[in-house]
């Protein structure tokens, strides 16, 4: 088959994030999908259950085909540098799922060379185009929570345990992008607490201190839980949210129940504890329209390609992302 004049995205990297991501291309367009990877198997499994796509023999047909604009990178982070770096000098719009790289200055010059040739480059931060995530930053814009005192995200689940980053690097980088994307403003950690439990320089388990502003708040990420949690929990002056991404219905309310110390005037004459009372108002389920979150990114990355626009998760988003993450006590 002639290589060229093809899909204009092609993705380097068929693993389980791949092959997801592979799919939902499939779902995007109806034209061919030009794949690669170095476990052919991978890539051969794809082409049999999706016609759309096309697996190429080496990375040179995808990194030379003139055809093809933007590529998609799925790979490890110990390769993303020299990959990336291979994508922006032959002048293609590049996305790279996260965690892109390790390294600060790598990132740094990953983000020059798209900039120097006015190429759009992209981190893979999926959980910005979720439409729960979309819906309580409105919540926090209409300040309907009052004024946030504290914010507790947890994600956790059995697995994959990785051989190449922490915990926190893998899981808790998600959590930092979505406090950057509610807040606008500063992430600053103060403290990470690491668990090293089945490797010795690898940590299964942490848990994040930081603050943003005058708010504080915890992220605890882990790869050793039973169960697999995702949750939200921002407590406000007035308010409560709290966000359950397993639950299969009303993932998302809004409590109206707060602690509080009546006034004496409505003491009755036997009432002798001083305990603070719950104010036991409605909770509220707040209806979001859910979809497909990669299909939601992957568009995205589409439009501002071919708009020549920087993305909501660009390099320097990513970067600053990274260097909140490699907080060094």
């Amino acid at each position: 088959m002639n290589m060229h004049n093809i899909h204009k995205t092609a993705l380097i990297g068929t693993g389980y994030w791949g092959s997801i991501i592979a799919k939902t291309l499939t779902k995007i367009t109806k034209k061919k999908i030009i794949v690669f990877d170095k476990n052919k198997q991978n890539s051969n499994l794809l082409k049999k259950k999706f016609k759309q796509i096309v697996a190429a023999k080496n990375i040179n047909e995808i990194l030379l085909n003139k055809s093809i604009e933007n590529i998609i990178l799925a790979t490890h982070p110990s390769i993303n540098f020299k990959l990336g770096k291979e994508v922006l000098k032959k002048k293609k719009n590049l996305f790279v799922e996260k965690p892109i790289v390790t390294n600060q200055n790598k990132l740094l010059k990953l983000i020059k060379l798209s900039e120097k040739n006015n190429k759009i480059f992209m981190g893979g931060y999926i959980y910005l185009y979720n439409s729960f995530i979309r819906k309580i930053k409105t919540i926090l814009n209409k300040k309907q929570l009052g004024q946030i005192k504290f914010i507790e995200i947890q994600r956790k689940n059995l697995g994959p345990i990785r051989n190449e980053i922490d915990s926190h690097l893998d899981l808790g980088s998600h959590d930092i992008s979505i406090l950057k994307y509610f807040f606008k403003k500063k992430v600053v950690v103060k403290n990470i607490v690491k668990r090293n439990i089945l490797k010795k320089n690898i940590s299964d388990i942490s848990s994040i201190n930081l603050k943003i502003g005058q708010i504080n708040c915890e992220i605890i990420s882990s790869w050793l839980n039973p169960t697999k949690e995702r949750k939200i929990l921002i407590i406000g002056s007035k308010k409560m949210l709290v966000f359950d991404e397993m639950e299969k219905t009303n993932k998302l309310k809004i409590f109206n129940k707060y602690a509080f110390y009546p006034p004496l005037t409505k003491f009755k004459k036997d009432y002798t504890s001083n305990s603070a009372r719950i104010y036991l108002g409605k909770t509220k389920k707040i209806k979001v329209k859910e979809n497909d979150t990669l299909r939601n990114e992957l568009i995205h990355f589409e439009k501002k390609c071919f708009k020549n626009q920087e993305p909501l998760t660009n390099g320097r988003f990513c970067l600053d992302v990274l260097k909140t993450i490699n907080y060094k006590s």
